[in-house]
């Protein structure tokens, strides 16, 4: 025993953090996955408290706290090992010190940044999907199915771009539009109907760097470490007000992807807003269109864009256009990476997963819309 303590105390402090920051975050995974009732418990009762507590304090902030870390990390990293290669280079240095702090400094990083993935988002992966919980379903469709959805989609969007001013080029603007406080009650409004939506909403952010985004084909991302909503602020504005609300619902649990875009269109369509309406529409009908083209083949989608208000139409070539300024090798490798990431956390079908938003609209369309 007399042993084992020396042994013990010997054991520097970092190396006990690394131990059991990664022993809790590999057990609460475990946990997670084989219990889906734990995992509901805990992004119902504990990871709201995160999204008060943290999501509040980096929300105080008018810039994403994430996207300054980020930053920050990379010229730490870069400082760092500058200062390693310089203080290695020098004679009569104890190498063997200096590599252990620098590798405890690594450590107790990475671990630091696992245990918070797994707390304010891993564990969530885990948990009832929200089509599950709200008694939706995800069935296979045909085609007419898919092209009923697109008309209802289209009608709706030419209705609410009467409603609309637009540029000279006839699409929407959000200048001077209080974009964040319009998603954060159209999220809330949700909530009445879906209690799991409903309670406090930290403020979205903007990203500085939206180019690079732009450069990767991103429109949000959700920060698992600062619990941030994030957005590209150079997308075409009229897929900002659902990119937004698909960010917050991740702070509501709801981490896969079909999913969350479903809740932002829910939450677009059902504002009180008719900008967020129209965007919302205008969205989802360029989402299922798309998925007309493949299924039915250019005739009829044509035939179907044609009755388009000439606003509709000059929001999808303008999305068009926009992106195919980064259609490089850059957005390829992003995709890869999404893919491989959705993967990870059980999404099996990787970015096809973003399919499902237009079954569970037809589904939604089938059952609430049809008179």
């Amino acid at each position: 025993m007399k042993k084992a303590a020396q042994f013990l105390s010997k054991i520097p402090i970092w190396a006990y953090y690394v131990f059991f920051a990664l022993l809790a975050a590999v057990s609460l995974t475990l946990i997670s996955k084989s219990s889906t009732g734990f995992a509901e418990w805990y992004s119902e009762n504990i990871y709201p408290v995160f999204v008060f507590v943290v999501g509040g304090l980096s929300g105080l902030l008018p810039f994403s706290l994430f996207e300054i870390l980020i930053y920050a990390v990379i010229l730490f990293a870069a400082a760092g090992i500058i200062y390693l290669v310089f203080r290695l280079i020098k004679p009569k240095i104890k190498r063997s010190r200096l590599l252990m702090r620098a590798a405890a400094i690594l450590l107790c990083s990475a671990s630091s940044v696992y245990l918070a993935f797994t707390l304010f988002c891993g564990i969530n992966y885990q948990r009832t999907p929200f089509s599950v919980d709200s008694g939706l379903s995800v069935e296979k469709y045909t085609a007419q199915e898919l092209a009923d959805l697109c008309v209802y989609l289209l009608k709706n969007a030419n209705a609410c771009a009467e409603k609309i001013e637009v540029t000279e080029q006839l699409t929407i603007s959000l200048d001077g539009v209080d974009i964040h406080n319009s998603c954060k009650d159209a999220m809330s409004k949700l909530g009445g109907k879906y209690g799991s939506l409903s309670g406090f909403y930290p403020s979205p952010k903007a990203v500085i760097s939206s180019e690079i985004m732009s450069h990767a084909r991103i429109l949000g991302v959700y920060s698992p470490i600062t619990i941030e909503a994030n957005y590209n602020c150079n997308a075409p504005d009229f897929t900002k007000p659902v990119t937004l609300c698909h960010e917050l619902s991740h702070l509501k649990g709801f981490m896969r992807e079909d999913e969350a875009s479903f809740i932002a269109y829910l939450a677009c369509i059902g504002a009180d807003s008719d900008i967020l309406n129209y965007c919302g529409y205008v969205y989802a009908f360029m989402y299922a269109s798309d998925a007309l083209y493949s299924a039915a083949g250019t005739e009829v989608y044509s035939e179907l864009l044609s009755y388009a208000n000439e606003k509709v139409v000059a929001e999808l070539r303008a999305n068009s256009e926009y992106w195919k300024n980064y259609e490089t090798p850059v957005a390829q490798v992003a995709a890869t990476v999404n893919d491989s990431y959705l993967k990870s956390q059980g999404q099996s079908d990787g970015a096809r997963s973003y399919g499902r938003f237009v079954d569970l609209m037809i589904y939604d369309y089938k059952n609430n819309h049809i008179q």
